[in-house]
């Protein structure tokens, strides 16, 4: 499992921190209540694969939740999936337990709230306008797609869960637990760039680096249903969209 270092990335795809160490250890799994221990840091993410206007990352995360339970990082995004309109799970999966302390608090702010409004009032408060306005804008633009009752009712039925784990490990099978079923959508963010050497200075070597990134693509389509897709970055572009065969396929991450 990766534990995280200080420094945060910035930039529309940063969704884990600058230093990590890969020490031994498995998955930790947190319920929404639970304490993870740290300051929470909520990331603000660009919501569109590419540029194509129809590849809005929420509406793709909620539309999967109708075919089935979520897989995401923890920035906004996970937001966006826990309000999907669909019946499925959502696990928030990340190496930071800082972002996921980020996604969880406001997530527990809709718990109290009887509306939409209210909550985003809530949200502002704990967590600044900046961030407040970030999901109002999302919510505008995927509305459709989106609802604060469903969001509420996945806290309801415990349908959020949250781990600490490195999607690149055998621990990353923890997942299964949650979703028995299969995932209908993984949104991995630029977790591979960091694997593969492209943001991190760990000093792995590259066979090293390319093995973590072979796992992670193992590990990911693992999870996938036959028709869910899959949504990461690259190595120096925007996010990519894959169906499960493409993945399969024609998805070949590669280390520096």
């Amino acid at each position: 499992m990766f534990r995280i270092g200080g420094l945060s990335i910035s930039g529309s795809h940063s969704g884990v921190s600058s230093s990590y160490s890969d020490s031994a250890g498995g998955a930790t799994r947190y319920g929404l209540h639970d304490n993870i221990g740290c300051r929470a840091n909520t990331t603000k993410v660009s919501d569109f694969v590419g540029s194509k206007s129809n590849n809005a990352i929420p509406s793709l995360l909620a539309n999967a939740t109708h075919k089935g339970d979520v897989v995401t990082v923890a920035n906004s995004m996970a937001v966006m999936a826990a309000m999907g309109r669909g019946h499925g799970k959502v696990v928030v999966s990340d190496l930071s337990d800082a972002h996921l302390a980020g996604v969880k608090s406001v997530i527990a702010l809709a718990e109290k709230n009887h509306n939409q409004d209210g909550w985003l009032k809530d949200v502002k408060k704990e967590h600044g306008s900046s961030y407040a306005s970030h999901l109002s804008l999302l919510i505008s633009r995927n509305g459709d797609d989106l609802s604060f009752e469903q969001l509420q009712r996945r806290i309801r039925n415990q349908d959020i869960a949250f781990y600490h784990v490195d999607l690149a490990s055998s621990s990353a099978s923890e997942i299964e637990k949650d979703t028995p079923h299969g995932v209908s959508a993984v949104y991995a963010s630029n977790i591979e760039m960091y694997l593969g050497g492209f943001l991190s200075k760990d000093g792995k070597s590259f066979s090293e680096r390319q093995q973590s990134l072979d796992s992670f693509k193992e590990n990911l389509t693992g999870m996938l249903k036959h028709d869910g897709i899959l949504i990461h970055g690259n190595t120096m572009g925007p996010m990519e969209l894959h169906s499960y065969h493409d993945a399969i396929n024609n998805w070949q991450p590669a280390a520096t």
